[in-house]
């Protein structure tokens, strides 16, 4: 693809976005956005500048995000932006669920070099960040709304996600995560008492966990819905980055909503954690009102199994300490260290409780 049939796209995005025939385009610039910077080869800017419309001049801006083609970008990446670019062409995103709102895709480009862009429309967050308590809970009603929505359909799909469990659950890490804990480093200990003993036990039973799991009710989960991924827009939950869609058990998006905002510093524990089991009645009642079948003691085991999953961050806590250097969470790259220490440390506290349940509440 030439650099004249990328503009002739980039005037056709930019035809959708204003809504009327563009004639030309000028001042355009691209202002990288802060995105996953350890994934290298995928970039997210801000695109924007003015088109000749009718004859007027008219300003626009919009996401342009771009995955490189196979030379460069890895078949993770790859396999994320081509599952977005899907999710968006089949229209499943168009109705996705009443109270779940997504960006417009403008447009999108495949290059020559098997290169992925995207162009959405921008989503302004009208609320605080990290999370409020009122965003929490309002996205907990309207992801369980989705959830209901679609428990037991069929999602035949072949570009659906399916390696959720194993993306969180991280089996390839499992044997340094155990060596880590096993240590029973005195620092560690000190911060984590009896948590040590109780991670360790937390590793070896994923294997109950992904059983636990792939024994519930499923539904179409967006497998990514923490809190850099959740905007309140004009009055409803607006949710972006699609590329893990896939199948998934009542109550995973919950987990990712409530856990993954807390450890990625989305959302703080002090927020969150008072919220916990309002947001499971909360996103209950929005899925059974669309799924009466479904039980709260199934999508309580959905969330606590889900949550289990993320055993990692015990680990990282311990080996953070060891160094010397807490783990730091990247929303709040500027965040004193001992306040980010006791902020995970209240999550590691989450983590051990829901795995206990889950193993005490499964049939």
């Amino acid at each position: 693809m030439t650099v004249n049939d990328a503009l002739y796209e980039l005037k056709a995005a930019v035809t959708d976005a204003v809504g009327g025939p563009v004639t030309a385009l000028a001042d355009v610039e691209r202002i990288p956005l802060d995105y996953d910077a350890f994934l290298a080869h995928r970039t997210v800017s801000r695109i924007q500048g003015h088109a000749l419309v009718g004859g007027e001049r008219v300003a626009w801006s919009m996401i342009e995000k771009r995955t490189a083609g196979p030379a460069l970008a890895s078949a993770y990446l790859l396999d994320n932006g081509r599952r977005e670019v899907n999710a968006y062409a089949s229209g499943v995103l168009a109705g996705i669920a009443p109270g779940i709102g997504t960006p417009r895709m403008h447009g999108k480009l495949r290059d020559a070099e098997g290169g992925m862009t995207l162009w959405l429309e921008e989503i302004r967050h009208e609320g605080a960040r990290p999370l409020d308590a009122e965003t929490v809970l309002a996205a907990a009603h309207d992801l369980g709304g989705m959830g209901g929505l679609w428990a037991g359909r069929r999602l035949p799909e072949p570009w659906y996600f399916s390696g959720w469990i194993d993306r969180h659950s991280q089996p390839e890490a499992i044997e340094q995560g155990l060596a880590t804990l096993r240590r029973r480093d005195p620092r560690a200990a000190a911060h984590l008492g009896d948590r040590l003993a109780a991670a360790e036990q937390l590793v070896l039973n994923q294997a109950r966990y992904r059983g636990i799991l792939e024994s519930l009710p499923h539904t179409l989960c967006h497998h990514d819905a923490g809190g850099a991924n959740v905007f309140h827009s004009r009055g409803r939950t607006v949710l972006i980055d699609w590329e893990s869609i896939g199948p998934g058990p009542v109550g995973a998006d919950l987990a990712s909503l409530l856990f993954s905002s807390v450890r990625r510093g989305d959302a703080l524990a002090s927020v969150v954690m008072p919220l916990v089991e309002e947001a499971l009645d909360t996103y209950s009642t929005a899925l059974r009102a669309e799924a009466p079948t479904v039980t709260f003691k199934n999508i309580r085991l959905g969330f606590d199994a889900a949550v289990a999953l993320r055993w990692k961050l015990a680990v990282d806590v311990v080996a953070g300490i060891e160094k010397g250097e807490p783990p730091r969470r990247g929303s709040l790259p500027d965040e004193d260290p001992a306040a980010a220490l006791e902020e995970l440390i209240t999550l590691v506290d989450l983590l051990l409780a829901s795995a206990g349940r889950a193993l005490h509440k499964a049939p």
